[in-house]
């Protein structure tokens, strides 16, 4: 939490953050704070206009947003697993009705 708080992540309530990141690991949670991160344009040596992403966060950056981006997250993968195991039930309904059932022994 000191190394994102340094970088200007807001990681209060601190106990709330931590118990985050003990859930959720650095990497993973870093993940999800990365469209958040400082970036700068410049020049490369051809001249051509290229972005350079910062080890820095834009202010306003938090440990509770992310919170609700990975309730987000999570919510939005079990709906669409949902949904496809609604389409993957229909779609043995239909290959099961018109293939007769042999039986896997003889």
């Amino acid at each position: 939490m000191d190394h994102l708080a340094d970088r200007g992540v807001d990681v209060h309530p601190r106990d709330q953050a931590l118990a985050l990141l003990a859930s959720t690991g650095y990497y993973r949670l870093t993940g999800y704070l990365y469209p958040f991160r400082d970036a700068e344009r410049y020049r490369d040596e051809d001249g051509r206009s290229r972005v350079r992403v910062l080890e820095t966060y834009r202010p306003g950056s938090s440990i509770e947003y992310v919170q609700e981006i990975i309730d987000f997250d999570r919510k939005l993968r079990l709906l669409v697993l949902e949904g496809v195991e609604r389409i993957e039930i229909a779609v043995r309904m239909q290959v099961g009705g018109q293939v007769p059932f042999r039986g896997v022994l003889r």
